[in-house]
């Protein structure tokens, strides 16, 4: 594999100090003015983008066309991952999955943990795999003798059983967000595609209630809530979370 430590693009730039610091400031900035949920998902969003955009990249360095298989997408990963100094070894986990063991990241530079840029890296890592496969489930666990800024990251390439039973963060393919606002536009009672229970999560995530907060509301399980808001997406052909939640304000949900 080329070594592309030494021709980084601007992208990974600005994962580092002293830019690291400037966008955990807007970052924190901007916290103040929006609710969590939105916050959250705005910022996985600009993640996907920029994994895109080091995708493309990669694609065109290495002289690559065609869509990846899930070899070809660890070994992407992995360059991306030495592009924005973030320290990992990707490997391929079984036919539906990667596993990325992380060892070290560009926030460890900060000296301490900022959660919306760990979200940024998320959403770098779905990017690239939704792109490919279609969907990408990110799944991050810490172990009790991990050093700080390790951890391992189970990152599922299709929906499956395994997938379905465990808590991640979901990122489905790049829409037409233009396409799909006139489509949202023609709708006039989206909440007919939807059971009861998804109605009832429709209608909290609306009014900007995070997974945890959705749970707590109805007696369930994050995973279970994250699910319902997956089939959510899926029925009404919604991309992102962020955009869901834009879609409720437009079309609000009846009680009939």
């Amino acid at each position: 594999m080329r070594d592309v430590r030494n021709n980084r693009s601007p992208l990974s730039r600005s994962l580092e100090t002293p830019l690291a610091k400037m966008l955990a400031g807007m970052i924190e900035a901007a916290a103040k003015r929006l609710h969590p949920a939105v916050l959250q998902e705005m910022v996985r969003d600009v993640g996907a983008q920029l994994g895109r955009q080091a995708a493309a990249e990669y694609r065109l360095a290495h002289h690559i066309s065609g869509r990846f298989d899930r070899y070809a997408c660890a070994r992407c990963l992995e360059a991306i991952g030495q592009q924005f100094r973030w320290e990992y070894q990707a490997s391929v986990e079984s036919e539906s999955a990667i596993r990325l063991d992380v060892q070290g990241c560009p926030l460890a530079k900060l000296g301490r943990p900022e959660p919306y840029l760990t979200e940024l890296g998320y959403g770098m890592l779905g990017g690239v795999v939704a792109d490919e496969f279609g969907y990408a489930k990110v799944c991050v666990s810490h172990q009790p003798d991990m050093p700080p800024f390790h951890c391992t990251i189970m990152i599922y390439l299709h929906e499956s059983e395994e997938s379905r039973a465990v808590g991640g963060i979901l990122f489905p393919q790049v829409v037409d967000e233009a396409a799909q606002l006139a489509e949202w536009q023609s709708r006039e009672k989206p909440a007919e595609r939807l059971t009861p229970r998804e109605t009832e999560v429709f209608r909290l995530i609306a009014q900007g209630f995070t997974d945890k907060e959705v749970a707590t509301a109805l007696h369930l399980s994050v995973c279970t809530v994250q699910n319902h808001a997956a089939q959510i997406r899926r029925k009404l052909r919604i991309g992102t979370r962020t955009a869901l939640v834009r879609f409720a304000l437009r079309a609000p949900v009846g009680e009939g």
